[in-house]
């Protein structure tokens, strides 16, 4: 192939890049600011205080810029309670992500960060003892699994993970992702990110089994590590959760725990539709489930109830939200929706429980 003709093929290929990126900018998904009584921030993030790429001015300057209020701060094995608070209009909230023999833990509330001693020896008793909560923090990563499932002194789990979904990509050599992803990336940093999503079917199974005997929390973890960037693992999806801040940073600080783990927080992958507003609640007379949630008027959406992780079908229209009619007292269990949008997943909810 001549100069000449390598050239005009770089080139058209070029033209055709920009003509697809300019089609998927028209259609990003626009993000609106939360409703009164809502906050949306981003689970299990990393500063240069261990292996993240950004300091905590910058990493709260790219969740600031994509429209997050709040902040779950989780370096190895440090603690920075002094961080704690309203930071240039973003809440951050001190955690630590605790490497244990067993695999890696998120625990939030604690007074103090663990001894290396503490870690190697029992990371998930001593936080329980200091009075803090242990989140399993990508549980079944390639490289780093949790494999202690006997224990169940942890207050919840990391459902959906970028840092599993990486994992997943170098373990399967799918590097086809990364160069989806990077195609992408230019023109809508938030859906890149969402090439390397994978269903995790394992996870969910695992959430089902455990929170059909207990309460448990569902999360979706950033994991973010400033690679590609902040923003985009920030744009791809975030946990809404219905509080409404103060201006008090430690109250607010407390609220966003409480509600991350007491079952109201909401994962939602923002780069695949707006959403805002989303409650699972068991109707009064406990014979109904109803879900009420603020969606793109238009979109095909589907939304798939479960209970104890086994399929009990599509909830049924009746806005503006919808139902699951149990035809006399719903069973006991627990009960959550996962929510599609063109086909695509979109929601996930935490569990309301019946007992």
């Amino acid at each position: 192939m001549t100069g000449r003709r390598a050239a005009a093929v770089v080139g058209a290929l070029l033209v055709v890049w920009v003509a697809y990126g300019l089609f998927l900018r028209s259609r990003r998904v626009p993000r609106p600011p939360p409703p009164a009584g809502e906050m949306r921030g981003a689970w299990h993030v990393h500063t240069t205080r261990s292996d993240g790429r950004g300091d905590l001015a910058e990493v709260v300057r790219a969740a600031r810029e994509a429209g997050l209020q709040f902040l779950v701060i989780a370096d190895h094995n440090v603690l920075s309670p002094a961080d704690m608070g309203w930071k240039d209009g973003v809440l951050v909230v001190p955690a630590t992500e605790i490497s244990a023999p067993y695999g890696h833990v998120v625990a939030t509330a604690l007074p103090r960060e663990l001894t290396r001693e503490e870690r190697q020896r029992d990371a998930l008793g001593t936080v329980k003892r200091l009075g803090g909560d242990a989140f399993l923090a990508h549980p079944f990563h390639p490289g780093r699994p949790f494999t202690r499932w006997a224990r169940d002194d942890w207050a919840g789990m990391e459902v959906v993970s970028n840092d599993s979904f990486w994992g997943l990509v170098q373990r399967d050599h799918a590097w086809w992702r990364a160069g989806k992803a990077l195609l992408i990336l230019p023109w809508d940093p938030g859906r890149a990110m969402l090439t390397f999503y994978q269903d995790p079917a394992r996870e969910l199974g695992r959430f089902d089994a455990a929170s059909a005997r207990r309460r448990i929390a569902f999360l979706c973890a950033s994991d973010a590590h400033g690679w590609p960037s902040y923003g985009a693992a920030f744009e791809a999806f975030s946990m809404h959760v219905p509080v409404t801040p103060s201006g008090d940073g430690p109250a607010d600080v407390d609220a966003v725990r409480r509600a991350l783990l007491d079952g109201r927080a909401t994962c939602v992958l923002d780069a695949r539709g707006a959403a805002s507003g989303v409650r699972l609640a068991v109707a009064p007379a406990g014979d109904r489930i109803d879900l009420r949630a603020a969606v793109p008027p238009k979109a095909r959406i589907a939304w798939h109830l479960f209970r104890d992780g086994a399929p009990m079908g599509t909830l049924s229209a009746a806005p503006p939200g919808w139902s699951w009619n149990c035809g006399g007292p719903c069973p006991r269990g627990a009960w959550r929706v996962e929510g599609r949008i063109d086909g695509e997943p979109w929601i996930f909810t935490n569990p309301v429980w019946i007992e």
